[in-house]
């Protein structure tokens, strides 16, 4: 007798995606979209540039976001050869993976450059999260279109400046729609339970002034900012005995590299005493602070969704800001002003961000303009798009990856 053979559908074969994440947010930002596409498309792998967060979402990572972390003109050239190889150490990883998509995020010049060698190789891109053209050289939208496939925005007004050219670009939104409740900062006693509850977690008293001492998460923002916030601690702490002061440490910074910097930047040893250092937690220090000292960037909007009032800070080499002046198009370099189209944090930049001129706008906020900034933080969050960016996000990213497997939101 002749057996029959049962036949089997051939396995799906998975989806393979490469992400390129060289900063901390990036890392959230690929782990948490990662996780969607897993849940929508379980058949898929991904490996490439990222760090801790990815790593624990099933992203390999091929080279870690610690080598890449600079920024600026200045220290992009004195890291020139390690960026250098540690790109090519990427490309050659793709090229044997052969990705189905390359998921690029932010981390402009250096992903820019990862894109244009997967388009070589016949590799699809796709950008998340927008160069800034709009504040540097507008023309570059252009370029930009040449190295990508797709490109998703975070704010609606950046779709017509990259449509133009010929780029299909979508604007999901903002994720921190997602990550941070919008109308949980929208009334003083809401605000209160928030930072109530943040105090909680952290093992803080309910009361009494906290500041939060924001420096960013590269370690050449520390190398930069961290003693001008120490120092301004100290300034406030001697006119304010009372109060206390807490720094988020991001998972990126080497802790070894960061004591090392503290000691050295420690005005005097008696400031630790009112100095409570976290380990990551940056959302939690937000809530938990009655005023900010933040590093220009993606956090400022972060703090902004909170609620939290700021001075924003930002330093980089003189010889960076010398030259970025000439090009850069814009006159506020904060998110949260640039979205609202007004100044509603001050903004210290370059050789004004000094000790005592962030001090005085501490007081000044304090005393004076903090429900203002508050009311102004509170008409933000419709700027940054609806909900569920990164679920449209992975949408996207499956469509290009294999049209044929997308799914379609309702």
């Amino acid at each position: 007798m002749t057996e029959l053979i049962e036949s089997h559908p051939a396995p799906t074969p998975p989806l393979r995606f490469f992400f390129a994440a060289g900063e901390a947010s990036g890392d959230h930002y690929a782990a948490e979209l990662f996780s969607r596409i897993k849940t929508q498309y379980p058949a898929c792998v991904a490996q490439g540039l990222g760090g801790a967060e990815s790593r624990t979402a099933g992203i390999h990572t091929v080279v870690d976001l610690q080598t890449v972390s600079v920024m600026g003109l200045v220290e992009v050239l004195k890291h020139y050869r390690a960026l250098k190889r540690t790109l090519n150490t990427l490309i050659e990883a793709m090229a044997a993976f052969q990705p189905d998509l390359l998921i690029a995020i932010d981390f402009q010049e250096f992903n820019q450059r990862l894109a244009k060698a997967a388009r070589k190789r016949g590799i699809k891109v796709l950008f998340f999260v927008a160069p800034q053209v709009w504040a540097w050289r507008p023309k570059r939208a252009a370029k930009f279109a040449e190295v990508a496939d797709h490109l998703a925005v975070l704010f609606d007004f950046e779709v017509p400046l990259f449509a133009k050219y010929g780029l299909p670009t979508t604007h999901v939104g903002h994720p921190l729609r997602d990550l941070i409740p919008s109308e949980c900062c929208k009334t003083p006693a809401t605000s209160l339970q928030i930072q109530t509850q943040a105090r909680q977690s952290l093992n803080l008293p309910p009361q009494g002034i906290i500041i939060g001492l924001l420096p960013g998460s590269r370690q050449s923002e520390l190398s930069r900012l961290l003693p001008v916030l120490l120092a301004t601690a100290q300034r406030l702490r001697e006119e304010h005995p009372d109060w206390r002061f807490l720094l988020p440490l991001a998972a990126s910074i080497p802790k070894d590299w960061f004591n090392a910097l503290l000691q050295m930047s420690l005005p005097s040893p008696a400031l630790m005493q009112a100095l409570t250092i976290t380990q990551g937690q940056a959302r939690t220090v937000m809530a938990a602070a009655d005023a900010l000292i933040i590093a220009s960037g993606t956090a400022t909007l972060e703090a902004a969704l909170i609620g939290t009032p700021m001075v924003l800070i930002y330093k980089t080499h003189p010889i960076t800001y010398r030259i970025a002046r000439h090009w850069v198009n814009v006159a506020r370099i904060g998110l949260p002003n640039i979205v609202l189209g007004q100044d509603c944090v001050p903004e210290l930049i370059q050789d004004e961000a000094t000790p005592p001129a962030i001090q005085a706008e501490i007081n000044h906020l304090m005393t004076k303009t903090q429900p203002t900034q508050r009311a102004c933080l509170n008409a933000i969050a419709p700027h940054l798009g609806q909900t569920g960016a990164l679920d449209s996000l992975a949408e996207l990213a499956l469509h290009l990856a294999n049209p044929s497997q997308a799914t379609t939101r309702d």
